[in-house]
């Protein structure tokens, strides 16, 4: 399964070498000195996400939003990739989406123009076929060869989808002719969509003697089909009455539960597997996305699947201390374990969890899955395997992974900045999770 290099095993191996990515500086936009941290009573600081941010010209005068990908220790300097680019769809959609559900963007007119700005970015790295490109290179050209970055159905066109979904609400009464395109690009994405997922036949193949749906993205995708889900069922609620969106969403739907492997007394518990025979933490929303998705369309079996990896796997997680990832092979009925990692941990494979458990507490009510949260959510506040505070709410920093019991990468980009503000933010939502959280402080 293709991966950009940031996302993937690839860049997780850059947890062992911090100091490496120094010396990719050059050609990197100039660059303000961090600012002090500001005071906040929220868990949410958005400093150095600010940091993170710069607004740009394109080469045909268009003004958009970046964030840049790397930011490194000690001083928090920006560092550019002179082979993907300093700022990428995948991140800037996931920024996009932050905003969107700031509670004082409504007043906050530096976040509004923030949004439109992101937002704009992701709508300029629309490809004439409707997917979308990655990323942008240090000379403000678009990266259109990369592995990472092609033009193509991938993570970053997913991300494109449901981040644009999400402000389109906000930004139909803020900005009408930007909501428009927002419209027109999605319609373009979705269409792409059902032409190349709506009609793929629904069967199965074996790996390791795992039974693997077939029609998923890169064939048994289930982490990349939760993104298209949670972008679809948007799509769907707010342009289209359009039958094959609701088609797509179900067999993406029904493939991402195909791929749920264990009981409560066998390995793997009820976890979702993400391809193929494999498991990793990074980019599992697919109990996230079940249980909302599955709510909204009346799908029992799907908020049930979500319900039992959420009942039964997360809490064997917590016990181990997480997991990076697993691969397993299976003979008549008896699963055994190829192979485990416990690390690299990083803050993209825990706010899946955190965000599936809140989702599971608002449609059950119940405390249990309040505390659970918590316990997730105490990774980034020294409950880990290396007992160190992950995220800083007094700078708004988190740090990019823990590599090892005794090695943390202090480092502190994009992606590990706003999935942690991501997590906080929808923490923030509920109460008893707050109240919980304060032994943390």
């Amino acid at each position: 399964m293709i991966m950009r290099k940031s996302r993937s095993f690839v860049w997780h191996l850059l947890l062992q070498l911090p100091l490496l990515l120094a010396s990719c500086q050059k050609n990197v936009p100039a660059q303000a000195v961090v600012t002090p941290p500001v005071t906040t009573t929220r868990w949410v600081n958005t400093s150095h996400l600010d940091h993170l941010y710069q607004p740009v010209k394109l080469p045909g005068g268009t003004e958009v939003g970046t964030v840049g990908i790397y930011s490194n220790y000690p001083n928090y300097n920006l560092v550019g990739d002179a082979d993907e680019g300093f700022t990428c769809v995948d991140d800037i959609a996931r920024t996009v989406l932050f905003l969107a559900h700031e509670p004082d963007l409504t007043t906050n007119t530096d976040k509004q123009t923030k949004l439109r700005k992101l937002t704009e970015f992701v709508l300029q790295l629309q490809s004439a076929n409707g997917y979308f490109y990655n990323f942008l290179f240090p000379d403000l050209t678009i990266n259109r060869a990369g592995q990472t970055s092609v033009d193509q159905a991938n993570w970053w066109s997913w991300r494109a989808l449901w981040g644009l979904t999400e402000a389109y609400p906000f930004l139909k009464t803020l900005d009408p002719p930007l909501a428009d395109r927002i419209q027109v690009a999605a319609g373009r994405v979705v269409g792409n969509m059902i032409r190349d997922f709506g009609s793929k036949p629904l069967v199965f193949t074996y790996v390791k003697g795992i039974k693997v749906p077939t029609w998923l993205p890169f064939g048994s995708g289930s982490d990349q089909a939760a993104v298209m889900l949670l972008g679809l069922l948007n799509y769907q609620q707010q342009t289209t009455t359009d039958a094959r969106v609701g088609a797509l969403m179900a067999q993406l739907g029904d493939g991402i539960v195909a791929m749920q492997y264990g009981s409560a007394q066998q390995f793997p518990y009820g976890a979702v597997l993400s391809f193929e025979n494999n498991w990793h933490a990074y980019g599992s929303d697919q109990s996230y996305a079940l249980l909302r998705v599955g709510k909204a369309l009346g799908k029992a079996n799907w908020v049930a699947a979500a319900q039992f990896e959420v009942d039964t796997f997360y809490p064997y997680l917590l016990r181990e201390g997480f997991l990076e990832s697993f691969a397993i092979t299976q003979s008549g009925s008896d699963v055994a374990v190829l192979s485990k990692s416990a690390f690299a941990q990083i803050a993209y494979g825990i706010r899946p969890m955190i965000w599936a458990t809140l989702e599971l507490y608002d449609q059950t009510k119940d405390a249990k899955y309040a505390t659970q949260a918590t316990q997730l959510a105490g990774w980034f506040l020294g409950s880990n395997a290396a007992s160190t505070r992950m995220y800083d709410p007094a700078t708004g920093r988190c740090f990019d992974g823990i590599s090892s019991t005794s090695q943390v990468n202090k480092n502190s980009g994009a992606e590990s900045t706003i999935e942690a503000l991501w997590a906080f933010q929808r923490i923030e939502q509920y109460p008893a999770v707050m109240t919980q959280l304060e032994k943390y402080r």
